[in-house]
């Protein structure tokens, strides 16, 4: 049975640098008096907060995906999915079922260690159902939808 651990490390350092950038420009701007720079500072550090907190970790087996995050728990099982779209610039892939969406993230930002062997396994799983990809121009904009698993699961 093939098992695939994929953390987004490099989200969360993307992620973690802006937060410190943010806050340098917070800090410089506050010293300077610059009192609503300094909260558009602010403010703006909550994106890489949310990238560090969201990304997470995925897991892909023969089973299906689950996505572990700060945020929760998401999965989708290969049987589920009916239809694939594939991000045509980043690659972000969503994975539709009935009435749910699942998101995994773009290869370019997995775990190099894993990453073609693991992406190779999801291709071939799609290929086994007869999904192929279709391409989006709105795949890295889309959200979960239905597939959360509850803490009690």
């Amino acid at each position: 049975m093939e098992n695939y651990h994929i953390e987004m490390r490099s989200y969360r350092i993307i992620g973690g640098g802006w937060m410190v950038l943010c806050a340098i420009g917070m800090f410089v701007t506050f010293l300077s008096q610059l009192y609503w720079q300094s909260a558009g500072c602010a403010f703006s550090s909550l994106f890489g907060a949310y990238m560090v907190l969201g990304s997470g970790s995925f897991d892909i087996d023969s089973e299906g995906l689950t996505h572990q995050s700060y945020f929760g728990k998401w999965q989708i099982r290969w049987d589920e999915i009916s239809r694939v779209e594939i991000g045509e610039v980043e690659g972000t892939m969503v994975l539709h079922g009935s009435n749910k969406r699942f998101i995994l993230s773009s290869p370019g930002g997995w775990d190099a260690s894993v990453k073609d062997e693991a992406f190779a396994f999801v291709i071939k799983q799609l290929e086994a159902r007869n999904i192929p990809p279709q391409p989006s121009g709105t795949a890295a904009y889309k959200i979960m939808k239905n597939t959360r698993v509850l803490a009690n699961q």
